[in-house]
């Protein structure tokens, strides 16, 4: 009379274990397997909750930072350049800022801005990679091959195993392509 009941107590576990391994896999419980987030859905609910954060305190950096970055991705270059500034102003020792800040200009066209802003992450810390890919960027830009292959030169010798050394890598092996 117990193997019964015990019998049936195992089918039910088994089914509710099938059941959520199931539902895991079609994506009904949250799973990964469903379809992607929508991603201007969740920049949108996280910019209105960065702006309530700011306005209670209006020079947190990494809020303007992020906030910034939401802009950029969106294409408002000028709307992150302008949290990007109060940043800066609010905390422009961070590193993280100013590249970002450089990037929006260089992405404005602003290539003297950009440059300025990575030197001045240069002065932070000499041996930023990313700071040296970028200023390399800008000298090829120019047309300046020599000072351009020296800085990548310096990036992939300070950030051995960073992006920005990845890129000056191939970078420098494009340039070597049009000897």
């Amino acid at each position: 009379m117990r193997k019964p009941k015990t019998l049936a107590a195992l089918a039910a576990g088994l089914t509710i274990v099938a059941g959520a391994w199931l539902l895991s896999r079609t994506g009904a419980s949250g799973g990964t397997s469903g379809p992607p987030p929508n991603r201007a859905w969740d920049a949108a609910h996280e910019k209105i909750f960065l702006a309530g954060q700011l306005q209670r305190n209006p020079t947190h950096a990494p809020i303007l930072l992020r906030l910034a970055q939401i802009e950029r991705s969106a294409g408002n270059l000028q709307g992150a350049r302008g949290y990007l500034e109060k940043a800066v102003a609010a905390d422009g020792g961070q590193i993280d800022i100013r590249l970002e800040l450089g990037l929006v200009d260089s992405e404005m066209g602003d290539l003297a801005a950009a440059e300025a802003q990575n030197r001045a992450v240069l002065r932070i810390d000499n041996r930023q990679p990313d700071a040296l890919y970028n200023l390399g960027a800008i000298a090829a830009n120019r047309g300046d091959l020599d000072q351009a292959r020296q800085l990548w030169t310096d990036a992939t010798r300070t950030g051995a195993n960073t992006d920005a050394a990845a890129k000056a890598k191939t970078a420098m092996e494009r340039l070597g392509a049009f000897r």
